[in-house]
């Protein structure tokens, strides 16, 4: 109430004097100068990565993986796919109980999304008691049957079957190995986590302990690999913890099989500076779109982060012009026909230095840190130095608030003679009592629509989720928002009175600082998200005098061009890989899908902010 009186008259505090002057002078500079420090990151003005905790030891172990009898191994799984798609799951554990592993196959079924889709399959574990430890810890090696993208992994059930006869020769293990065969991708692992930790599920009769650490392998088909991909963010934008990520490309890097970050090589260091900078640019985005949509289409290590499990993927890429990948990628390699791997030596060893690292470990890995970006291999960015980007976005957001909401009402309301301040005090609280139960309803109305956008495929998803109503169901759901549009603001005209745009404004601003705020020490590449699509929107709504009826067209078409069905429609190839005319696999289904299964924060966000904000951005431009 102060500050609302402050901006009224009382203008005993300095601060607010300040504040209310060059609040609207600062906001653009400032939402401008966030952008700039995003641009900025690129820059390689970054910190050389290093160990934090030290009992890792990474790549001081001497390797032996890849011995005639591993690769016998590798082969005892070709004869599990004789077995074909429904024998597999029993001919791989009875593969695992002749490694000498404690097995359990595990059955599940699951909906796609709410409903909709049932889909069964079957997981396999099998472990290996730690000689040297009391089955009170345990690290985990997991593998699909097929790669994110839809090719074969059997590349990489066949390394996890070699590196658990490896494993059973050795004596210096202290904590369990878990090995881990899913035939449904990041949805099946989601399922055997469930069962192992007891959360939802029917538990394991076959269990370790606690789970210190995962590694995901994923090997396409291929005849060569000379390259390592490594991928590390969940689907919530959890990240693992930093010393993980450095260990995984020491060790190696030791091997001779760089670990690339997303598959990208670095620019030559001799390289101009712009090139460094695009390589840098290129790899941040690639990070914040794992980050903000959870749209890492490769291993299954993001389930074990949501459970605050360190985890990573591991992926072979291929040596260009290799005819097994061309073959695979042309969908004409099943996978009886996917050739063994010569030379997977060195992939196996980094494998091995990497379970040798986390078995040192004496706790949780905690030393290091959580919140990074890492622009380049060995090169990372820390909180402190890409978090300002959002406050200063933020502070944008709020400081067009305050102006706002300190200029709305008529002119004489701001007026600065210290003899009418009492009575332009109680013409200030007159005009909240008009306009304020308006702007509430808008708001309310708009969240309202929101929230039967979150809440229908939920409670009615036959109708509204099936591959033939997607898009008429989004397409619904547009019509209906422009008609609150137009209805909003065809009563905002007829009661001209009782409405203002700016307090409106400073609500809608309000509640997105609000929102990227908390998102902001949570997942900086969802908030950044939010920002450009709903903030700078709503941060340029009316920054000029809108006076005829041609800018009011030309500014809702221009939100029409980022709402969400035209952004999710456009985007949908850039932001999550999906083909544009894939209708089935459309981002309205895939994010409530990551909702229903791993707690997204995607589509709760998209329907009650982006929505609502871009409505109600509609209506401050139609308003008079």
């Amino acid at each position: 109430m102060s500050l609302v009186l402050s901006g009224q008259g009382e203008k005993t505090s300095p601060l607010l004097r300040a504040a209310r002057k060059y609040s609207g002078h600062l906001s653009y500079p400032l939402a401008l100068l966030g952008l700039c420090w995003l641009l900025a990151l690129p820059c390689s003005f970054w910190r050389r990565a290093y160990f934090s905790e030290n009992a890792m030891l990474p790549g001081q172990v001497y390797t032996t993986f890849g011995t005639a009898a591993h690769m016998d191994a590798m082969l005892a799984v070709d004869t599990v796919l004789a077995a074909g798609a429904d024998g597999r799951a029993q001919a791989l554990a009875r593969a695992f109980g002749a490694l000498g592993l404690d097995t359990e196959v595990q059955r599940f079924s699951y909906d796609e999304v709410p409903r909709i889709g049932n889909v069964s399959g079957a997981n396999v574990h099998g472990i290996l008691r730690a000689p040297r430890g009391d089955a009170g810890e345990a690290l985990v090696v997991a593998a699909a049957w097929t790669t994110g993208d839809g090719a074969s992994n059997v590349n990489g059930v066949r390394l996890l079957a070699a590196l658990a006869q490896h494993a059973r020769e050795q004596r210096y293990w202290a904590r369990d190995l878990v090995f881990v065969v899913t035939d449904r991708g990041e949805r099946g692992i989601e399922a055997w986590l469930r069962a192992y930790l007891g959360v939802g599920a029917a538990p394991l009769a076959v269990r370790s302990g606690q789970i210190q650490a995962a590694i995901s392998v994923e090997l396409p088909p291929a005849q060569r690999y000379d390259a390592l991909a490594l991928y590390f963010a969940g689907k919530g934008g959890q990240l693992c913890n930093l010393d993980f990520v450095n260990m995984v490309q020491h060790v190696s890097r030791v091997e001779r099989m760089p670990a690339l970050l997303h598959g990208l090589r670095d620019a030559p260091r001799r390289a101009h500076w712009w090139a460094r900078y695009r390589q840098a640019a290129r790899l941040l985005l690639r990070q914040a779109r794992a980050q903000a949509f959870g749209a890492d289409a490769h291993g299954v290590h993001a389930p074990f982060l949501r459970y605050r499990i360190d985890a990573v993927t591991v992926a072979g890429q291929p040596a260009g012009g290799d005819a097994a990948a061309q073959l695979a990628r042309q969908g004409l390699l099943a996978d009886a026909d996917v050739p063994p791997i010569p030379g997977v030596q060195r992939i196996g060893r980094t494998v091995e230095a990497s379970l040798r690292s986390l078995n040192n470990l004496l706790e949780h890995l905690h030393q290091s840190f959580f919140f990074y970006l890492l622009p380049a291999n060995q090169r990372y960015l820390s909180i402190g130095d890409y978090v300002p980007a959002s406050a200063l976005m933020v502070a944008s957001l709020l400081l067009q608030a305050m102006h706002l909401w300190w200029m709305q009402g008529a002119a004489s309301l701001r007026a600065d003679a210290p003899e009418t301040r009492i009575r332009r005090i109680n013409q200030s609280y007159a005009h909240l009592r008009l306009t304020m139960p308006a702007s509430v309803q808008i708001v309310v109305r708009v969240l309202a629509l929101g929230l039967g956008l979150l809440l229908a495929p939920q409670l009615a998803a036959w109708a509204v989720l099936s591959d033939t109503t997607t898009t008429a169901f989004l397409f619904t759901a547009a019509l209906a928002s422009c008609s609150l549009v137009l209805h909003t603001a065809d009563q905002c005209w007829a009661q001209r009175g009782q409405v203002d745009w700016r307090q409106l404004k400073s609500l809608a601003a309000a509640l997105v600082a609000a929102v990227v705020a908390c998102l902001a020490v949570m997942n900086f590449s969802l908030a950044v998200l939010v920002y450009v699509v709903a903030g700078l929107p709503l941060l340029v709504t009316r920054a000029a005098a809108v006076r005829t009826r041609a800018q009011r067209v030309a500014g809702v078409l221009l939100l029409l061009a980022v709402s969400p069905v035209c952004t999710m429609t456009l985007g949908r190839n850039v932001a999550l890989g999906l083909h544009p005319l894939d209708m089935a696999a459309s981002p309205f289904r895939v994010f409530l899908g990551d909702l229903h299964h791993f707690g997204s924060l995607v589509y709760p966000l998209v329907c009650l902010v982006y929505w609502p904000v871009n409505l109600l951005s509609m209506v401050i431009v139609l308003m008079p």
